[in-house]
């Protein structure tokens, strides 16, 4: 699925408003096109596909799907021990961007354990199955949501998630603050609910927003910004959030940083690529990286339309760290031109020093930078995750591209998703993805791992680790 360079050029000439048009294969691979079981952290993979979550093993095989009663995608659906799933139940609601009704807890039947849906009451013509139409209870989740003792939402080896403990869910409100904007916002909020539903925490982004320390240059075009290109719709979607997570226990705590409290929340944002850091008892953020990246933030920029930003759980190779994908580019709202850049990167760092420890990128493979979007390229949605093995499972979202790579970089396995395709059937997504140890599904038999060797290269022509495709050499 080789991405074309001018979408890069085009992109960096901040031009994107819709996608441009160019030629494309025919045929495209899909499922598992390289694995390496010696070198992979085998497990399945939980996708965040339309209709149903979808779980596949390593050589893609779906060995499970669970009903959530929607047509959109699952964001972000997390896989649970004893083969549950953490997901949101019935199709988005009408609002500008999808908010989801209730999020639940479903056993491997497809039974509700537990949900969440008492942010708000609100009118609602599509209402969901259970109810008969009229105003209804809404969780208005986007995104993100945690269940407490998994604070990322991904296996580590020691975090066991209570199930009757409390919730985390990213929402929206509407709410009018003059200060950002003379449009009613729709406004990220970060509700914590106990297992009846009762909201024991919640912080609203818009009233922090001194907290950011946006440069005026940043605000004229926060205000301005607007993805539909209607007036009434500038500055509503102000921050973006598209993550949001519990520290979790860390070494920096430990050895007396308050800032990396256990139960303070990490999040991240899209429009203007901070990661910031709350304080679980005041709201107040503690810490974050800010762009334009010009001060002690710099070894860190420039970070574009990044994703998922979490802490690595305590267990897990680098832990403490920071893990974020970047996504580069410019087709939404960079608030600064430095952020421009036209290829994707996973990268890693010290959240103290706040210095990259480790990156994957086109350029880091020894790529350059006007290729590296044929190499590595997802302008939006996406997410990394750190595995038991030191390895690195990355979700390149808008190719529906996942794969598991070394420290080094080495790819050891690859899997395009057959699912979501997008109208004219050339294109897919995958929000995130998650790879769910064996023993977190008992119901299942372990697979049987077959190892995956790329078609010689006699009849496909398959570019080395710089994007290089081979010359032709026919064979007699």
């Amino acid at each position: 699925m080789k991405k074309k360079t001018i979408l890069s050029i085009l992109c960096c000439l901040a031009v994107l408003a819709v996608p441009p048009a160019f030629a494309k294969p025919l045929i495209y691979p899909v499922g598992t096109i390289r694995y390496d079981p010696a070198k992979t952290w085998n497990s399945y993979i939980v996708l965040s596909t339309q209709r149903t979550v979808k779980m596949v093993d390593r050589n893609g095989n779906l060995v499970k799907e669970w009903d959530n009663k929607s047509p959109d995608w699952s964001m972000p659906s997390k896989v649970l021990p004893n083969g549950c799933v953490m997901t949101h139940l019935y199709q988005a609601l009408p609002t500008r961007q999808p908010n989801y009704t209730t999020i639940v807890i479903l056993d491997w039947n497809g039974d509700i354990k537990r949900k969440f849906n008492k942010l708000e009451r609100i009118s609602n013509p599509q209402a969901p199955l259970e109810e008969s139409g009229g105003e209804i209870w809404a969780a208005r989740q986007h995104h993100d949501f945690q269940i407490e003792g998994m604070s990322t939402g991904y296996y580590a080896p020691n975090q066991q998630p209570d199930f009757e403990g409390k919730m985390l869910i990213l929402a929206h409100q509407n709410v009018k603050n003059l200060q950002i904007n003379t449009n009613p916002l729709e406004d990220d909020v970060i509700v914590i609910a106990d297992k009846n539903e009762n909201i024991l925490w919640k912080w609203n982004a818009s009233e922090h927003f001194d907290q950011f320390d946006f440069h005026e240059e940043a605000l004229e075009k926060l205000r301005a910004f607007t993805v539909t290109g209607s007036k009434q719709d500038q500055g509503v979607d102000w921050l973006h959030l598209n993550s949001a997570s519990w520290l979790g226990p860390n070494k920096w705590h430990d050895s007396g940083d308050d800032r990396f409290h256990p139960e303070n929340i990490i999040c991240s944002n899209r429009t203007s690529s901070h990661i910031f850091i709350i304080d679980h008892e005041s709201g107040d953020i503690v810490w974050q990286v800010t762009p334009p990246f010009d001060n002690e933030d710099a070894a860190l920029g420039p970070l574009a339309g990044i994703h998922h930003a979490h802490m690595i759980p305590r267990g897990l190779p680098g832990e403490g760290n920071i893990l974020v994908f970047d996504n580069g580019g410019s087709s939404y709202a960079n608030l600064y031109k430095s952020q421009d850049h036209c290829y994707s990167r996973v990268i890693e760092f010290d959240p103290v020093a706040k210095k990259k420890v480790w990156e994957f990128s086109g350029p880091t493979q020894g790529i350059s930078e006007t290729t590296s979007d044929n190499f590595f390229l997802s302008q939006f949605v996406s997410n990394a995750q750190r595995l038991p093995n030191g390895n690195t499972l990355i979700c390149e979202g808008t190719s529906a591209r996942i794969f598991e790579v070394t420290k080094p970089g080495e790819i050891v396995w690859e899997y395009i998703s057959p699912y979501n395709s997008i109208k004219n059937g050339t294109t897919s997504y995958n929000y995130r993805a998650y790879a769910v140890p064996y023993e977190y599904v008992p119901q299942l038999p372990r697979p049987e791992e077959v190892a995956v060797v790329p078609p010689r290269k006699e009849t496909i022509l398959i570019p080395n680790i710089r994007g290089e495709l081979p010359n032709y050499q026919p064979k007699n």
